[in-house]
């Protein structure tokens, strides 16, 4: 590709649009007239760079940064204007030259960046449109109130049998080797309770009136009162009577209790209300787009793709072909050594 020639206005006029900004370091320009503002300051092929498109990128630019590209405010635009803008229309061109755009990966990217953009546009248009309001966080804080608080907590294991003998035969054994694999391994062979022997006896974080995370499943407050006689990681020491039966019980954990308040938690509820609001008007314009543009749709092809257990794509073998234990990329099988039939 032939190398153009960049032509830069040098007279004091057009160098007065780049540079009037400028106070010291600092290169945030202002206001401009609109015809000022139009005024190239290179061209690049049929591309041109103008004072307002300079002015624009400069205000993105930390000072810190700019100071890397000089030290004057008249060298820092120049050399911007030349290392970094100029840089930027070559390489494009370059890339439109080659037909880069045309590439499958190229355009996923533009259709990336484009996506982005208005995302980000429809969620200024709904926070400058419709912010919102204190009484909304209250409302959205009150109905959920539940998720910025939480009573304390303590996490239990435990090993329910028939007999007070045979719990105290596994306390016997748990003190000789008090680790949780044991613990579980004898909750999975020897637990009555058949919701939680297979986890290990675990019955996970219970609060003071018995709930846990589990639904349906409420622990017995003989427990509660037991396991806190203990410390975190200590077992309690003599069976527990639940029932009928007896526990051999394991303090895990506590946590203690937490509670936020309106005005602690007040940002961050703002945060989802926005982001909300935001999904909605993204949600009505697809909808509309939808209706307007999507046609010949044939979800029903896909079913050519076939999706691996381990997540790999390959294609779908046709009907009649014979299954192949070979993974996808695998090598061929050797060829079998032919047998002399002699």
């Amino acid at each position: 590709m032939r190398a153009r020639t960049l032509k830069l206005p040098l007279g004091a006029a057009a160098m007065a649009v780049v540079c009037a900004a400028s106070t010291g370091l600092s290169l945030r320009a202002e206001a401009q007239p609109a015809a000022a503002a139009d005024v190239p300051v290179a061209r690049v092929g049929d591309a041109a760079i103008t004072a307002s498109e300079v002015e624009r990128r400069l205000a993105q630019v930390p000072p810190f940064q700019l100071q890397t590209f000089g030290r004057t405010p008249d060298e820092i635009r120049k050399n911007f204007v030349s290392q970094v803008l100029v840089r930027e229309l070559l390489l494009a061109q370059g890339a439109a030259a080659q037909k880069l755009t045309e590439r499958a990966d190229v355009q996923d990217r533009v259709r990336g960046v484009l996506r982005s953009a208005l995302l980000q546009r429809i969620q200024a248009e709904a926070a400058a449109s419709s912010p919102v309001t204190d009484e909304e966080v209250r409302v959205y804080y009150e109905a959920n109130r539940d998720r910025f608080s939480s009573p304390a907590m303590v996490a239990l294991w435990r090993i329910l049998v028939a007999t007070r003998g045979e719990a105290e035969a596994i306390l016997a054994e748990l003190k000789k080797d008090p680790s949780p694999q044991r613990f579980k391994e004898i909750a999975r062979e020897k637990s009555l309770d058949k919701a939680t022997n297979m986890r290990g006896g675990d019955l996970g974080f219970v609060a003071s009136d018995g709930t846990t995370a589990e639904p349906g499943l409420k622990v017995d407050p003989g427990l509660l009162s037991a396991a806190a006689g203990v410390k975190d990681a200590e077992l309690v020491p003599e069976p527990v009577p639940e029932g009928d039966g007896f526990a051999v019980l394991w303090r895990r954990q506590s946590k203690k209790p937490v509670s936020r308040s309106l005005e602690q938690e007040a940002p961050s509820i703002r945060q989802i209300l926005a982001h909300g609001k935001a999904e909605a008007q993204v949600k009505q314009l697809l909808d509309r787009l939808r209706a307007q543009d999507v046609s010949g749709h044939a979800p029903e092809l896909v079913d050519l793709i076939d999706i691996t257990s381990t997540g790999d794509l390959q294609p779908k073998k046709r009907p009649g072909t014979l299954a192949s234990g070979r993974r996808p990329g695998a090598p061929p099988p050797s060829p079998a050594p032919r047998q002399d039939m002699r």
